[in-house]
């Protein structure tokens, strides 16, 4: 395996058993280790220059955004005495994950993409078991210890925490599950990535970790994934045939892990956080997306005052690590909503052009998925509900949801190079059944229909 390949590998598996290592294996290393993946980072970019593997494709828009936050850098470095270590996390957020998701996109072959839906299968089913796990030990209990020392997981109800997996926070779990879930029903759609005792194996761990995480974001993914699948399914009668033959056993998978008690023993607590949220955020489900979607950016424009601050008040400042650093305390100095990060952090045309450079991303990843689905290859459209909630809402600082927006983007590039599905004229099956001609002639004796064959 190239060198490459390996760090892409040693990539992805760092961003699930991260939170492993600084939450159980090594704690004291939990500062340290949480930045684990930015070397490996520079190490891609290194490597796929050396190897000539640079994707020519987004050399300009990697080249722009490079030469864009690095100079806004010095500026801030130089008028607003910026320190350097927070300097440098900034760049680090704002910068390296996108050209390394182009350089992961761009050099995954098609069995690449089904080696990694294939681990990210075999990985989820113990994944869940350590959330069910999770779920039924009490809040002090080592399987819910936090990433820091002394820290915990998110309350959930009762006497429950919410599951985070093998991840340090329950960030990691809602970008995995609706990642596993669009390789679940691609490999049912065309029988790809694994067998299919897997597949449905998968289905039912999927199921059972969303009232163990807790998190309303995963049921809106996932209903993101449904609903791609019925998008792609419309737009070839095939995919349309496909849908409705899995759809009744993936609903009887559903039926049979319901009728577990821990299931619905967790899924009380999540009805019961899931109408809480709600009510906090609006009275309704659609008013809580509405509010945490579109509040922060009329917030933002009609509040805030960058009169005293046209470049911001200094790239990394908000990050909770470098406020930990500085202060000694973790402070939210800009909140923890991203668009307010960007703006306070850049200043107001720097922060509404970067948030439109991932508006424009996330479009632009979308309308391909959606050609990509018109010629039967629906995977890049299954991935489309992580890809584009990563890309224009996730928190870029920090580092597990760095990840999956590096994973999502990667993922999604790769899923639109899938060669196009052929239809053979004549299936190998029925060849079987066409009738065969046994000439008769002498050795030395020209065929007569020797002009007409297809030779």
């Amino acid at each position: 395996m190239p060198m490459l390949k390996k760090l892409f590998w040693a990539y992805f598996l760092l961003l699930i058993f991260e939170g492993a290592l600084r939450k159980w294996i090594v704690p004291g290393l939990s500062a340290p280790l949480l930045l684990i993946r930015d070397p490996l980072g520079l190490l891609i970019l290194i490597e796929a220059f050396r190897t000539y593997k640079w994707p020519d494709k987004w050399s300009g828009v990697a080249g722009f955004l490079a030469v864009a936050v690095l100079s806004l850098c010095a500026v801030q470095l130089i008028v607003l005495s910026n320190p350097w270590a927070a300097a440098l996390y900034g760049v680090r957020s704002y910068l390296l994950a996108f050209p390394v998701a182009f350089v992961m996109g761009e050099n995954l072959t098609a069995e690449d993409l089904r080696k990694f839906g294939l681990c990210t299968l075999w990985i989820l089913l113990p994944m869940t078991a350590l959330e069910v796990a999770q779920y039924m030990a009490p809040p002090s209990s080592f399987l819910n210890k936090g990433a820091y020392e002394g820290g915990g997981q998110l309350y959930y109800v009762a006497t429950h925490s919410r599951a985070s997996g093998t991840f340090s926070f329950v960030a990691g779990p809602t970008n995995y599950v609706p990642l596993a879930a669009a390789f679940i029903l691609y490999g049912l759609l065309n029988e790809r990535i694994a067998r299919k005792w897997l597949l449905w194996a998968a289905t039912g761990a999927a199921f059972l970790s969303i009232p163990m995480i807790g998190a309303r974001t995963v049921v809106f993914e996932l209903a993101g994934v449904v609903a791609c699948m019925g998008v792609a399914a419309l737009l070839g009668a095939t995919q349309l045939t496909k849908v409705f033959k899995i759809a009744a056993p993936v609903m009887a998978v559903f039926l049979l892990v319901s009728l577990l008690p821990i299931f619905s023993r967790a899924a009380l607590s999540f009805e019961a956080r899931f109408t809480e949220a709600n009510q906090i955020e609006g009275g309704s489900a659609r008013q809580a997306v509405a509010n945490r979607a579109f509040v922060p950016l009329e917030y933002q424009l009609e509040n805030a005052d960058y009169s005293k601050n046209p470049v911001g008040i200094g790239m990394g400042r908000g990050a909770a690590a470098i406020s930990k650093l500085m202060s000694g305390e973790v402070t939210f100095v800009t909140g923890e909503g991203e668009l307010g990060r960007v703006m306070t952090e850049l200043g107001p045309i720097p922060g509404v052009s970067f948030m439109l450079f991932r508006l424009l991303l996330a479009v632009f990843l979308l309308v391909q998925a959606l050609a990509a689905a018109r010629k039967h290859e629906p995977l890049a459209l299954l991935l489309a509900p992580l890809t584009v909630t990563s890309v224009v809402f996730s928190v870029c600082e920090q580092p597990t949801e760095q990840g999956f927006l590096v994973i999502g983007i990667a993922f999604t590039l790769a899923a639109l190079k899938l060669p196009k599905r052929k239809t053979l004229a004549t299936p190998a099956r029925n060849l079987r059944r066409m009738p065969v001609r046994y000439s008769m002639r002498k050795p030395g004796q020209t065929d007569p229909d020797a002009g007409n064959s297809f030779a």
